[in-house]
């Protein structure tokens, strides 16, 4: 079991064909875009993880959770 710590966490969405494809593009939009963007923001380590929440138009879509404090 993983333990999320209490606190804020940047919030990304995406689509993929497979988990693995999902997971990556998550990690990319996350890690590539989305925290260098959020200048408030500080990240603060793990845990991050990836959740599948469904299909839609046959592609898997996710979230990644990433805990961050503000600066």
């Amino acid at each position: 079991m993983i333990q999320f710590p209490k606190g804020e966490y940047l919030v990304v969405t995406g689509e993929g064909k497979t988990a693995e494809e999902l997971n990556n593009k998550l990690a990319g939009l996350a890690f590539g875009q989305a925290l260098p963007e959020a200048t408030n923001y500080a990240y603060v380590g793990g845990p991050n993880t990836a959740v599948e929440m469904g299909l839609r138009n046959g592609l898997l879509v996710g979230e990644m959770w990433i805990p961050v404090v503000r600066k």
